[in-house]
């Protein structure tokens, strides 16, 4: 077809492209002189200093490539006011606040009003359709000691506090049991561990069929139930020794003189075993989710009832058993002879009538919009649910981080600072039941977080002693909580006029870690908010707070824990009563957040992850190297692979020391291989048999969900590996082998995260 030109010209083909090449020609010149008088434009008009446009483009760099405002840090930490976070703790307790009941609605209401009220820039709540449970209010959960007639002789109804008549306190029980009635002999199991009906099975004791009493304590409740139900037991009683809950040697008086428990205070809380709503596994329960039926969810919901009594209801049980003495270790506090059982006459009745239910489960997320990266999340939470008035779990926590928020938005509403990262805050809900709220949270928005999150500040209780800081943390953040608590003045004046005039101070005086010259931290298992994040996501992540000491007293946890006795005037009382301990908190959540969310370089010292690995490894090879060694014909791996991730360490801290800081493209690179290193150690598989935990190196222990356990999926597959017949042995072997294997990958993996391009593909292994 000819073309326009041949058209209108008559001119051939031919002479019409010569014709479009010149004009094509003289465009380019054009344009190319236009580019280079723009370019001298441009750079004489960044030379004038009379600003404009260009003086802001410049003045954009130089904030990309700016160091964080040293003042900053001490302006937001005078900001933490003790009388603020009073008056939001006796705010937040005045009701009962039970997830999916109307007084929790209402705490969503006052977050988010309080949250707009400081500054923040967006506040929203986000809303999950999800499985809770709740007691019979007009068909009350009841323990009844039978006579050999069937007449009941005591019920754990009479034993149980006047407190929980009030309006909205729900009465003991735990969340998740089956709506049962059983009868049975009973028999006593001291904690309920696996090495406990080891023992029983020594002494030729057999629960099959009947009902066992176990005592709070050593292991998560639900882990208690699971173990009894797999030894056959068709009901599981637990209830709270003064062994592990009171101290007379100190002092005999118990709640309202002290904070050691009453005999009528019993534990509420969950016996369910997985993390998020039972039935959206791995998927968040939104209105479009598929869901499982209740009695065939991924992780079972607990196969016996189960319910929670205090020591004056348990005595009447405990002193009617017969039977041997059972060995020392395993005596309570009780004035009587602890005995295995079963009962000298009669039986035990459990009625249970908890029934699960649908309901809306909301968190709220208030976030501190970033001035440089926006797109980067720094990360503080804690859940707003409790069993009752909740002043130390958890409301102590929100108080605290309802006024670092203030603190904040505070500064940014003077025009006097905002954080280079953005800051989430986020208050979870229907943490109680199982970390529903945060881990429905991780898992719909997994891809975004997973991309864009820098660190989460868990602080589950604020407050729960007042003796020192305590921390548990992944290996990136030891130093961030380090140098936080280094700035925070001591709040015990007595402790300042003995030398220890900072939080860091006291905690390495009163919690040294053996062998180092710093403050002993933790592992994190489960058991609070940080869990779904690390595991699903691999957000690096740190929970503290202040404690009682627990190098004295050896409790199961502190005294009133998941009572109705948690009130804020028990806080106020017996606890702090000028809120100088929850100050201190505050102050070390807002230095961390400002670290972490201000720092040119995100403040991880990626050499703490070397010595974290190493101190693993020892500790497997002490608990099983020699069994590995017989197993594994590569097992000197493990080590080399951490040596030579120490290599790659090293390389990178030399790179970093030496880069040019006034280039946004390198500063990005690293903080990017920053965020990368946590998530190198994610298996998409997840643990063996544990899907939902997928992190290789930091996880609870199968068998306790409260404690962490070092290469968790190898102590899974270790644990009891000799019981085993032949055949279960060998398979199980071969388990331990591939979960090894996967682990040496993960960590060199770990050490690719932090080579530059041109090293990417070095061979080395």
């Amino acid at each position: 077809m000819p073309s326009h030109f041949d058209l209108d010209t008559g001119r051939s083909s031919k002479t019409a492209t010569r014709s479009l090449y010149f004009y094509i020609a003289v465009a380019v010149v054009v344009g190319i002189a236009a580019f280079v008088i723009g370019i001298l434009i441009g750079r004489f008009a960044a030379c004038d200093e009379s600003g404009g446009s260009s003086q802001a483009q410049m003045g954009t760099h130089d904030r990309i490539t700016q160091e964080a405002d040293p003042e900053i840090s001490g302006l937001l930490i005078n900001a933490v006011n003790n009388v603020n976070i009073e008056n939001n703790l006796r705010r937040i307790t005045e009701k009962p606040h039970i997830a999916g009941e109307q007084a929790d609605f209402d705490l969503v209401t006052y977050l988010k009003d309080a949250f707009t009220s400081y500054g923040l820039d967006s506040v929203k709540a986000a809303p999950y359709d999800v499985l809770l449970s709740y007691p019979d209010d007009n068909n009350p959960n009841s323990v009844q000691l039978l006579d050999a007639s069937g007449n009941v002789t005591f019920d754990s109804l009479s034993a149980e506090s006047n407190i929980s008549l009030e309006e909205g306190v729900v009465p003991p029980f735990n969340a998740y049991s089956p709506a049962r009635d059983e009868t049975g002999d009973l028999m006593y199991v001291n904690y309920g561990r696996v090495e406990d009906y080891v023992v029983l099975a020594n002494k030729s004791v057999n629960v099959t069929g009947k009902i066992v009493i176990a005592r709070y304590g050593k292991i998560f409740r639900g882990s208690k139930v699971d173990i009894a139900a797999r030894h056959g037991a068709r009901g599981i009683i637990i209830y709270s020794d003064p062994a592990d809950y009171t101290w007379p040697e100190e002092d005999s008086r118990v709640f309202p003189d002290t904070v050691w428990l009453p005999p009528t205070a019993a534990q509420r809380g969950t016996i369910y075993t997985g993390d998020g709503d039972p039935l959206t596994p791995g998927y968040p329960s939104i209105r479009t989710a598929f869901r499982y039926p209740q009695n065939h969810t991924k992780t079972p919901l607990p196969a016996i009832p189960a319910h929670p009594i205090g020591y004056g209801a348990a005595l009447h049980f405990l002193q009617e058993l017969q039977g041997e003495e059972v060995p020392e270790d395993w005596r309570g506090g009780l004035n009587i002879s602890y005995r295995f059982g079963p009962l000298t006459t009669g039986q035990v009745r459990m009625n249970i009538t908890t029934r699960n239910s649908r309901r809306r489960a909301d968190n709220v997320i208030a976030i501190l919009k970033g001035a440089v990266e926006p797109d980067r999340y720094v990360l503080i939470g804690n859940h707003r649910d409790a069993w009752v008035y909740g002043s130390i779990d958890p409301s102590s926590a929100t108080a605290v981080m309802l006024e670092v928020a203030r603190a904040m938005g505070q500064l940014v509403k003077q025009g006097r600072w905002r954080p280079r990262r953005s800051i989430m805050f986020c208050s979870w809900g229907a943490e109680e039941y199982g970390l529903i709220g945060s881990t429905e949270w991780a898992e719909q928005y997994v891809k975004t977080l997973g991309a864009r999150a820098v660190a989460y500040v868990n602080i589950d209780i604020a407050v729960q002693g007042n003796y020192s800081l305590q921390a548990s943390a992944t290996p990136l953040m030891y130093r961030t909580i380090f140098e936080a608590s280094k700035k925070v003045p001591n709040p015990n004046d007595k402790e300042k006029s003995e030398g220890r005039g900072t939080v860091y101070d006291t905690w390495k005086h009163s919690f040294p870690w053996t062998g180092n010259d710093l403050p002993r931290v933790g592992s994190l298992g489960s058991g609070s908010d940080y869990a779904p994040l690390l595991q699903i996501i691999g957000i690096t992540s740190v929970d503290f707070r202040y404690t009682y000491n627990t190098n004295k007293y050896k409790l199961g946890s502190y005294s009133l824990y998941h009572t109705e006795y948690e009130t804020f005037e028990t806080v106020k009382r017996l606890l702090d009563h000028d809120f100088t301990y929850h100050q201190a908190v505050g102050q070390v959540a807002v230095e961390m957040l400002r670290s972490l969310s201000d720092s040119l370089i995100i403040p991880f010292n990626v050499s703490d992850y070397v010595w974290g690995l190493e101190n693993n490894r020892q500790q497997l090879d002490t608990d099983y190297g020699s069994l590995l060694a017989q197993h594994i014909d590569n097992y000197t791996n493990l080590e080399t692979a951490i040596k030579e991730f120490a290599q790659d360490v090293h390389n990178f801290e030399s790179a970093v020391a030496g880069m040019d800081k006034t280039d946004p493209m390198a500063i990005r690179m690293v903080n990017d291989q920053l965020l990368l290193l946590e998530k190198a150690f994610l298996d998409p598989s997840g643990l063996p048999d544990r899907p939902q935990k997928k992190h290789l190196l930091f996880a609870e222990n199968a068998n306790d969900v409260y404690a962490g356990s070092s290469f968790p999926g190898l102590i899974d597959l270790l644990f009891e590996i000799d019981e085993r017949d032949e055949t279960e042995r060998q398979a199980r072997w071969e388990e331990v082998r591939h979960q090894f294997s996967v682990i040496v990958n993960a960590i060199q993996a770990a050490g690719f995260t932090l080579r530059d391009v041109i090293s990417f593909t070095e061979e080395r292994y």
